[in-house]
């Protein structure tokens, strides 16, 4: 089988073995327990409770597979931080399957034994946020070990003695892949194990495991991958396991476009784990040097925003006229503020929009009464009279419109300018009227 007919072979297997019900923006226990019992059933996969977390919810760890060469995966460990896990449970429902044996070799389940620990932090997935519920980030919690959470990875890697082990996480949104301005839908590093950046082997090989697994994702998003900086963390995990001589590789689950729920992401983490699965068993990740890892473009922090607005015209208080780039970031479902202006041509867009011919309005507030009713209509009327918010106040009104609507106590200054943090609702002018308007992310023309 050609490399081609296996890699359209591997998308369609991914498919039909997702989870639909994981296809969410955010996953908490309750979502993937039942996914749990329904997996160890399975003749191939042992689901066992490892321990407990802060507040008692139980954490497991899945395997499949009886071989010597070993591997660890573990995710969630930040709980606000959920693409691996959706991931992981679709890369072991295929593999569950002998179906699917053909995409790896007939006898790869005695040459490998892979075991997944799922949701390491249960509790801050419940609270969606990155910590535990001691509030301590279980990453930086390595040396220390004051986490229930922690402790037990740490006992996993001791009794496990894994070869290979993938630390699974989510980044920003707004990593791009070096100066491209694409955002960085996965991004890779191999920890080193000390200050001095050694390269040894169980390191060396997580480079060439690396190397494969972006050649493979490569094939469906080109040019999307990128790669960490080498700079030590002792605190963290992954530097630390690597310390114990484990083939460490972190994976950073990140932003595609048009993909709110990082579904992208979710498919590249099987096809990347399936990749260095092959690539173990086939001693094929030899082939790769450490120049093939070098070679991945650095991700570069706060490439991309949401909404890029290019070539605004503006007007200052003598009526002067000058050029600047808007750069707009979601903060809320239907709020967005500014997060830079001026020469942004070094910054990517998830939406860039070409504001050449238009002319940002003054800020203007429109007074609503008590009992007024904004309905759609109404409200691309008060837009094409150049209002951008409405003043509301002590006033109950009723909104009955869907697009996103700015409300303010007190009026905006007339000359605001898309000032970092101030909010995105701009109504923009031609030559003649206004005929155009950013509302959060949203752009309208009218």
């Amino acid at each position: 089988m050609t490399e081609q007919s296996t890699s359209a072979l591997l998308l369609k297997r991914i498919a039909a073995y997702q989870w639909a019900v994981l296809d969410k923006p955010h996953l908490t226990y309750s979502d993937i327990s039942p996914l749990l019992r329904e997996l160890a059933v399975r003749e191939r996969i042992t689901l066992t409770r490892i321990g407990n977390s802060f507040q008692g919810l139980p954490i497991h760890r899945l395997t499949i597979g009886n071989g010597p060469l070993t591997f660890l995966a573990w995710t969630q460990m930040h709980g606000d931080e959920p693409t691996a896990t959706a991931a992981m449970l679709d890369l072991l429902a295929m593999l569950s399957e002998p179906a699917c044996d053909d995409i790896i070799c007939d006898n790869w389940l005695s040459q490998v034994t892979l075991h997944i620990i799922v949701m390491l932090n249960p509790d801050g997935a419940s609270l969606t946020r990155r910590e535990n519920a001691q509030g301590i980030d279980i990453n930086r919690d390595a040396r220390a070990l004051q986490t229930p959470e922690g402790r037990l990875l740490d006992e996993q890697v001791r009794e496990l003695r894994p070869d290979i082990g993938f630390n699974l996480h989510d980044q920003s949104r707004y990593y791009a892949v070096g100066s491209s301005k694409k955002p960085a839908t996965l991004s890779f590093l191999a920890p080193p194990f000390n200050a001095a950046g050694d390269v040894d082997g169980s390191r060396l090989r997580a480079k060439q495991l690396i190397a494969a697994m972006h050649q493979a994702v490569s094939n469906h998003r080109p040019g999307q991958f990128g790669r960490y900086n080498d700079a030590y963390a002792h605190r963290c995990f992954g530097d630390t396991i690597a310390g114990c001589g484990v083939s460490t590789i972190l994976i950073e689950s990140g932003a595609d476009y048009h993909d709110p729920n990082r579904q992208s992401a979710r498919t590249l983490n099987v096809v990347a784990l399936y990749t260095a699965l092959n690539a173990s068993i086939s001693q094929r990740y030899l082939q790769y040097s450490l120049d093939d890892y070098y070679a991945i473009a650095e991700n570069q922090e706060n490439g991309l925003c949401d909404v890029l607005l290019k070539n605004v015209t503006q007007e200052n208080e003598t009526g002067d006229r000058y050029r600047c780039d808007i750069a707009v970031n979601e903060t809320a479902p239907g709020h967005a503020t500014v997060v830079a202006t001026g020469d942004l041509t070094e910054l990517g867009g998830f939406r860039e929009i070409d504001c050449d011919g238009l002319t940002l309005c003054n800020a203007k507030g429109f007074c609503a009464e008590p009992g007024d009713s904004v309905t759609g209509t109404a409200y691309l009327g008060l837009l094409s009279q150049g209002y951008n918010h409405l003043l509301c106040q002590n006033s109950r009104i009723n909104i009955a419109t869907d697009l996103p609507l700015l409300q303010c106590l007190s009026p905006l200054p007339e000359r605001t300018g898309p000032l970092p943090g101030t909010p995105a609702f701009f109504v923009f002018r031609d030559d003649k009227k206004p005929c155009c308007a950013l509302l959060s992310t949203h752009w309208l023309t009218f």
